[in-house]
């Protein structure tokens, strides 16, 4: 996690990237999702937390100004094999929704896949 010592919230208090409530549509996380906008809007590290919070599954607190319920949206998306506008810049397999390394043309199969429908 390099990313982070590059972070625009490194000096912020932690406590506001984690509100008292779970529930996202309370006014708790809005205020807070207010606050860590215009950090998170600013930060030149933002993709970089956004998808270290997808993929380590965190499932609490404001990463990226996401709040769990829109990360939650984001992964079922990926399973879908729609790619996240923000976190899946690389290129990722349209029939399973894997990221890999360039030089991949977007809209190509993965190896598993590829095999999978050469069977």
């Amino acid at each position: 996690m390099g990313w982070q010592t590059d972070a625009a919230c490194r000096d912020t208090d932690p406590e506001l990237f984690f509100p008292a409530s779970d529930d996202d549509s309370s006014v708790i996380v809005a205020r807070h999702r207010i606050a860590v906008a215009p950090i998170c809007s600013s930060c030149p590290v933002a993709t970089e937390c956004l998808r270290w919070a997808l993929d380590t599954g965190q499932d609490h607190g404001l990463w990226a100004a996401t709040t769990p319920t829109d990360r939650r949206a984001i992964r079922r998306s990926r399973s879908a094999g729609v790619p996240d506008p923000v976190a899946d810049t690389d290129p990722m397999c349209p029939a399973c929704a894997l990221l890999f390394p360039m030089p991949a043309v977007d809209g190509e199969l993965c190896s598993r896949c590829t095999e999978r429908n050469a069977a």
